[in-house]
């Protein structure tokens, strides 16, 4: 907790990119993902760097709680599956050990299932086996599948794949469906992370909210006429948050903008861990303040302690409906908050020993 408020971290995935996951054919895009690690912190931060061998590698579970709830003060966090990116062999992590885990620590965590195929007939049979055997909690999509070392981006209002996939979503009683955008990533081709394919499934799925992973990266002012017109789209701030670290200006923006257009009620504090710490994050935004410079150059208004709140935890706990008392009640006394209390260990601590 921090200030006696809850803390959310919306994405949380513990990946495998060990060497018996990775695709030879894509080992400069694993050396771009080790390099978006290390320039999401400062170099006041640089102790919370993970060094190439132990970011290319299967990142335990374990490590990236430690990570969430030893070394860092979030009471809870969202557990996000993630099929094939292009850059593996096989899903970067794999639902049923996301789930094994949330199971093992359900006051801890919820867990998003993934599909990982093109083929619409069995990304449904896929998911609905999710639902029925592992309990998945909503639904991560990723804009592009892999095959023959070649990504073929997909759009949410495509007809032949997305809108059936969301129609069987509704009807297995998913209501959560989080996309990665805005920030590309290759070697899917970058037109798959472009926005303008979100606004009608928006509108025909109103039962079912959506977050846009990365949000505020990039298409600041389409997102913002999106959530104007869509209250059922939400804002996980994964990568934008570690702006606060290295591009102070961006963050401001982003962040301010979107507060002052739609409110702070649905913009969703999230660190990507293990592709960031939540820890500095954490750390710099509990007294944050956007410069003067900014609010000036950008027209923003000042963040307020209950903006701060709200995108920290109150925001997810309403979209998950989370008992709040219930979460604090479980979390006081568990494994995680006795060793905080034991004394905050240095970063990585289960992964470095």
């Amino acid at each position: 907790m921090i200030d006696q408020s809850l803390v959310v971290d919306a994405v949380v995935h513990p990946w495998n990119l060990s060497p018996e996951n990775q695709n030879p054919a894509a080992l400069d895009v694993l050396e771009a993902v080790h390099a978006s690690h290390r320039l999401a912190l400062d170099e006041a931060h640089a102790g919370y760097r993970l060094a190439p061998h132990e970011i290319l590698s299967d990142i335990s579970f374990e490590t990236v709680a430690r990570a969430e709830f030893v070394e860092s003060p979030v009471d809870f966090g969202v557990l996000h599956s993630l099929p094939n990116l292009g850059f593996t062999l096989g899903p970067v992590t794999v639902p049923d050990r996301a789930i094994a885990f949330r199971n093992k620590h359900p006051q801890r965590f919820i867990c998003y299932g993934t599909v990982g195929t093109p083929l619409v007939e069995s990304a449904i049979e896929e998911l609905k086996r999710q639902v029925d055997e592992l309990g998945i909690d909503g639904l991560k999509l990723y804009p592009a599948f892999f095959y023959d070392n070649k990504g073929e981006g997909w759009r949410l209002d495509g007809e032949d794949f997305a809108t059936p996939l969301l129609e069987a979503a509704q009807r297995l009683g998913i209501r959560h469906v989080a996309i990665h955008k805005s920030l590309w990533l290759g070697p899917a081709p970058k037109s798959a992370f472009a926005i303008d394919d979100l606004g009608s499934p928006l509108k025909r799925f109103p039962d079912l909210t959506f977050e846009m992973v990365h949000g505020g990266t990039a298409f600041l002012d389409q997102t913002i006429r999106l959530m104007d017109e869509s209250p059922n789209l939400y804002m996980t701030l994964e990568t934008t948050f570690s702006y606060i670290l290295t591009r102070r200006s961006h963050f401001d923006r982003a962040i301010g903008k979107l507060i002052g257009a739609v409110g702070s009620e649905r913009l969703l504090f999230a660190s990507g861990n293990n592709l960031s710490h939540p820890a500095p994050l954490l750390e710099a935004f509990v007294d944050y303040q956007f410069a003067d410079e900014h609010r000036a150059q950008f027209g923003l208004g000042r963040l307020t302690d209950q903006d701060r709140k709200n995108i920290l935890g109150l925001n997810a706990a309403r979209l998950h409906s989370l008992d709040i008392g219930a979460i604090i009640a479980k979390t006081s006394d568990d494994e995680f908050a006795r060793a905080r209390k034991a004394g905050i260990p240095q970063p990585w601590s289960a992964l470095r020993g």
